[in-house]
């Protein structure tokens, strides 16, 4: 019996002590976060799977994890002799968890409520069988995780409004104001990141996401923070309490949930506030689901904002062509770096750039076919030896704390000629990087979802019969989350509409098993291109400054209007970059910018 099945074992002979009979855990903190702190990790404890991403459900004699199509070849691998069966979230032939659940016997069902949102609990509690039961309190931690970290206790400290480009005050006041309109006495608010903006406060609870636990309760005419009064520092707190903002101990917000008085109406989204934390609102309230406040404002950044980000850009291209030409250097030298090597130059370097204070996601340097593994991660033990004749993707990003969050993929040739490179690769970046300038040079009418331009960047990629499983853009913070909401460009139905301001990704990729993977990412800033008789008309400016891979470009594939926009992007990348390059670094940008 391995680790795993060890972990497991303690986890159904406790399920059997309380007659439970399937135990599901998510990956999830109390604030429904992407990325937790080491404290939340349990499904990546029982599992052995590291990904951001996926669900366990555990029974008497079945394991089984549901991951999306970013971590299949990865959560495979990590998955290997646990007894654990991967489900293969939105593929044929894989039920879904739900699906799953209903097609089962199960009548008594143990999840830990408070890392699971309302809208979760509800959706499960829809699947379960006739006289089943859901125990929403089934905390399991004490029994099998012995050794758990404790909560984060890492300093969180205030932003000035020079860099926010807006007050607390003023936030507050238009959260307010969208509260009277919904005749809302209290508003709950629980995301991280949105209590971060709400406050522009910032911390580092979180490994890649400046952010701190904590909670907030605003009312109609007062206002509570709920977070370890000892992150902050005297400063700060006198300046919150300046704010009439009051703060309280961060597990103290249930308690205080319970005691908001009689006949209020208390909302909140339903997929952003854990189970337990909703249980507490009192019956004699009125409890309403509201599309996040907060996230809508949030996604459209201000001119400060705004131009924080592209000042980041540039320090991140700056970092990228610095790195970039250092592992050229070193190839030509006949080194052999590793993976995890890479990566940490890259840290390093980013680090030296004015304002950084780290990376905004574990970056992912993937060499030939660990490529195809969309989120890989290689360690120092298990790194792949980069060198020529084969392909690299690097996936990185930094968090700057006066300008903003990058996020940017490039893939290299990693070849001493074009003549060495695969013809069916260099159809492959090209059917990638065509998506990519389609949809970053689209013009579409206000209104427009990112779903209805979703087809601009695959186009090319279903003329081959190929595809991506992954969205072609998520929403990105400012000095925040990485990933953000409500806007996304999928395949998949998103009502929100695409907004004056709203920064999101710009990324398709085509993934071969066992041979490589091409992922090419900017980001972009939708802007108004103008009026008509037929109304406003919207596009995007494009913020990441950094080559293409010009040995991964050949011409023959791409029309004559393509290529005059890589030449005129190249451009504008050497004349932004450039004057902070020292000359031998210039020449070697030029030589990469040069006219194909």
């Amino acid at each position: 019996m391995n680790q795993i099945q060890e972990r497991l074992s303690r986890l159904r002979l406790y399920m059997k002590t309380f007659n439970i009979d399937l135990c599901i855990v998510p990956t999830a903190d109390y604030h429904q976060s992407e990325y937790v702190a080491e404290h939340f990790k349990y499904r990546a404890y029982l599992s052995g799977f590291s990904g951001s991403a996926g669900t366990l459900a555990v029974s008497a004699d079945q394991a089984k994890l549901w991951t999306d199509s970013r971590y299949f070849l990865q959560a495979e691998q990590q998955l290997a002799g646990s007894s654990i069966e991967l489900m293969k979230m939105r593929t044929e032939n894989y039920p879904s968890l739900h699906e799953w659940i209903a097609s089962e016997k199960f009548q008594h069902i143990g999840i830990d409520g408070e890392v699971f949102s309302v809208q979760e609990v509800k959706d499960l509690q829809a699947c379960l069988k006739e006289n089943a039961q859901l125990n929403v309190h089934f905390k399991t931690y004490d029994a099998v995780w012995t050794d758990r970290p404790a909560l984060p206790d890492a300093p969180a400290y205030l932003l000035d409004e020079s860099i926010c480009g807006e007050s607390c005050d003023h936030k507050l006041q238009r959260i307010r104001q969208a509260m009277k309109q919904q005749h809302c006495q209290y508003y709950l608010l629980c995301a991280l990141d949105e209590i971060a903006w709400t406050f522009n406060l910032r911390g580092s609870d979180i490994a890649y996401n400046p952010t701190a636990l904590c909670y907030a309760m605003i009312g109609e005419d007062n206002c509570r923070l709920y977070i370890d009064e000892n992150k902050l520092s005297s400063e700060d707190k006198q300046k919150l309490s300046d704010l009439h903002i009051e703060l309280l101990p961060y597990l103290q917000f249930s308690q205080d949930i319970s005691s908001i008085p009689y006949n209020n109406k208390v909302c909140f989204d339903a997929n952003k506030i854990n189970y337990l934390v909703y249980a507490q609102i009192p019956t004699s309230c009125q409890a309403m689901h509201l599309a996040s406040i907060v996230g809508s404002m949030k996604a459209i950044k201000n001119e400060t904002e705004l131009q924080g980000i592209r000042r980041a850009m540039i320090k991140d291209g700056v970092c990228f062509v610095r790195f970039w030409k250092q592992l050229e250097e070193q190839l030509a030298e006949n080194q052999s770096p590793g993976e995890y090597e890479l990566a940490m130059q890259l840290a390093e370097e980013r680090l030296k750039q004015d304002s950084c204070v780290g990376e905004s996601f574990d970056a992912i340097v993937a060499y030939g076919a660990n490529g195809a593994i969309v989120h890989y991660s290689a360690s120092a033990e298990t790194q792949t030896k980069v060198a020529y004749d084969n392909i690299l993707l690097i996936d990185q990003g930094g968090q700057y704390r006066q300008d903003g969050t990058t996020d940017m993929t490039r893939t290299l040739a990693l070849y001493q000629s074009k003549e060495e490179i695969p013809e069916e690769y260099l159809q492959d970046y090209a059917a990638v990087l065509k998506g990519n300038i389609a949809l970053g040079l689209a013009t579409f009418p206000a209104g427009t979802r990112g779903c209805q331009l979703d087809v601009l960047a695959r186009q090319f990629l279903w003329k081959q019969s190929c595809n991506y499983g992954h969205g072609t853009g998520h929403g990105i913070g400012h000095f925040l989350n990485v990933h953000e909401g409500p806007q996304s460009i999928r395949m998949e139905e998103n009502p929100v509409k695409l907004e004056e301001g709203m920064i999101i990704s710009n990324e398709p990729g085509l993934y071969k098993s066992g041979r490589y993977g091409i992922r090419l990412e900017t980001m972009v800033a939708v802007k108004c291109l103008g009026e008509s008789e037929f109304g406003k008309f919207l596009g995007f400016e494009t913020l990441t400054l950094c080559p293409w891979d010009i040995l991964s470009i050949d011409s023959k594939y791409y029309s004559q209007d393509e290529l005059d926009y890589i030449n005129r992007y190249h451009q504008e990348v050497y004349q932004a970059l450039s004057p902070y390059l020292n000359e031998e670094e210039q020449v070697w940008l030029a030589n990469k910018t040069k006219s194909i």
